[in-house]
């Protein structure tokens, strides 16, 4: 046992965790250590780790297998326009995890979430660009469904925790957990996390966040798995086919017998400007793709479903002192009695604010300077450094 505990001791600090790091880090990123020290019964403990059949989640397989645990891969078969309801045919990513946890000797299963994810991730991906928003689907998937079925799956399977391969991390602060940024500034995931609550986080481990992807990489040669340092990452919306959504939303919008009509382009004083092929197809802030020939640049300012406009302004239009955030998520509301930084981008637009909470499912962003392009549907994420506070979606 004392040879156990020497060797996750060693790996842990001398491997993963920086000396500054406080003992709280320390103990919430392993479990299993923590476990240990406060007298378990048992070092080996089940997790379920999420796995995409991806190089980040086989390389999370190994971490944990090397840190004492016992470990079973799960999939989460999500809809998409090529796996469709009725489609039978196993997606790729299905066939490379079972391979990948069949190379790694663990137990995997799949778990078909099409129906679900349809229900509440594409149908709010379709209601939001009609009423003239700008969704954010992995946010939403996040929060409503992904970590909802992997603890669904974990009890189910006797797991005392769960895993995924996202680059972040997690610490214990005043009794509360939160995620913190992984130390990879171009793989940082934690933007769109911040809708996890108490119950999940205490129990997710996060084998990545203080590992860069090029350290995963290398881990995965080392390992023998370099053939997934070469596989192509997803970028982007994990359901659609190209890299735009337009013949996506247009098929879905088709399928409820809702057509797309053209509208009119105008400036705020209600000039018209031009026409459009859509207000679905268009984001606030959006430049490119405007179809008109301007002697200076136009910019989406605000979008009117109700009447199928678009209106358009200059850029210095688009600065905002304020935004009201819905459906937000905090860990404790003495976070904000001071400043924080409000991202609204992922890896961009870290602004300084105020949070002003109005009541349970509202509050307001007041930036301390204005910031722009504020896009409503998008998501807003709170943070104090490196702690992510909470986050919820952009109203306007």
């Amino acid at each position: 046992m004392r040879k156990l505990v020497k060797l996750f001791s060693s790996f842990i600090f001398d491997e993963f965790i920086p000396w500054q790091s406080g003992c709280s880090q320390i103990l919430t990123d392993y479990p299993i250590f923590e476990d240990y020290l406060k007298g378990g019964n048992s070092m080996i403990k089940k997790v379920l780790l999420g796995m995409s059949g991806g190089i980040d989640s086989s390389i999370a397989a190994i971490l944990l297998q090397e840190q004492g645990y016992q470990v079973m891969g799960a999939t989460l078969r999500l809809w998409s326009e090529e796996d469709d309801l009725n489609t039978e045919i196993k997606p790729n990513y299905i066939t490379e995890a079972e391979t990948l946890a069949e190379k790694l000797g663990i137990i995997h299963l799949t778990y078909d979430a099409r129906d679900q994810f349809y229900k509440n991730v594409i149908a709010y991906f379709k209601q939001e660009y009609l009423e003239g928003k700008t969704p954010n689907p992995c946010a939403k998937c996040n929060v409503v469904l992904k970590w909802y079925l992997l603890n669904q799956l974990a009890q189910k399977n006797d797991c005392a925790y769960i895993a995924t391969g996202h680059y972040v991390n997690k610490v214990l602060q005043n009794s509360n957990y939160y995620i913190s940024k992984g130390i990879d500034p171009e793989k940082e995931q934690s933007f769109f996390l911040w809708g996890l609550h108490q119950d999940y986080l205490k129990k997710t481990i996060f084998p990545l966040g203080q590992l860069t992807k090029q350290q995963v990489k290398e881990l995965a040669i080392k390992n023998g798995y370099s053939s997934l340092t070469n596989k192509k990452e997803s970028t982007g919306a994990c359901f659609v086919k190209n890299s735009s959504y337009h013949p996506l939303l247009v098929k879905l919008l088709k399928k409820d017998r809702i057509k797309i009509e053209s509208g009119r382009f105008i400036d705020s004083n209600g000039v018209y400007l031009g026409k459009h092929n859509g207000y679905p197809f268009f984001t606030v802030g959006q430049r490119r793709g405007l179809g008109l020939s301007p002697n200076e640049p136009w910019y989406v300012t605000e979008i009117d479903s109700n009447n199928n406009l678009v209106v358009l302004g200059k850029h210095a239009d688009l600065f905002k002192h304020e935004m009201l955030v819905r459906n937000y998520h905090i860990i404790d509301k003495k976070d904000f009695n001071s400043e924080v930084i409000t991202r609204i981008r992922y890896r961009k637009q870290a602004a300084l604010s105020r949070i002003e909470i109005i009541d349970n499912n509202l509050l307001k962003v007041h930036f301390i300077n204005r910031e722009w392009s504020i896009a409503p549907g998008q998501t807003a994420a709170f943070y104090r450094e490196d702690i992510l506070l909470g986050g919820g979606f952009i109203v306007g």
